[in-house]
This record gives structure tokens, C-alpha cells and sequence, in this order.
């Protein structure tokens, strides 16, 4: 069984996540943060982390 590894599908699921409440929030940064719990910071370490751009989500291919 070749399933994807845990460590792997946690990443794409928080980077789901974060993509959601970007987009929920208009863009807003610390608005996504409170959504996701999160405070800015490390908002922006988890967006830097999966290469989405600090304006707007990078759409996926």
C-alpha cells in the first residue's frame, strides 16, 4: 500500500486550510490569523512555508 505519508498529507491539509481562510478573509492576513486561530506571525511562516504570495493565494495548477 503506497499511500501518501501522514507528515505529507497534514501539510496539504493545513495548507487547504490556510488557502480557505485567505480567501474568506478577502486577503487580510490577520483576519485569516483569528479564522485559523493562529496570531500573524505564524500566518505568514505557514504562507512563506507553502510558497503562497503575501497579497493574494497562489492558485494550484
Amino acid at each position: 500500500d503506497d499511500g501518501i505519508p501522514l507528515p505529507d498529507m497534514l501539510a496539504r491539509i493545513e495548507e487547504h486550510f490556510v488557502r480557505h481562510a485567505l480567501e474568506a478573509a478577502g486577503g487580510n492576513q490577520s483576519h485569516a490569523a483569528r479564522l485559523l486561530g493562529l496570531n500573524r506571525d505564524k500566518l505568514r511562516y505557514r504562507m512563506k512555508q507553502y510558497g503562497l504570495n503575501k497579497d493574494e493565494p497562489r492558485e494550484r495548477a
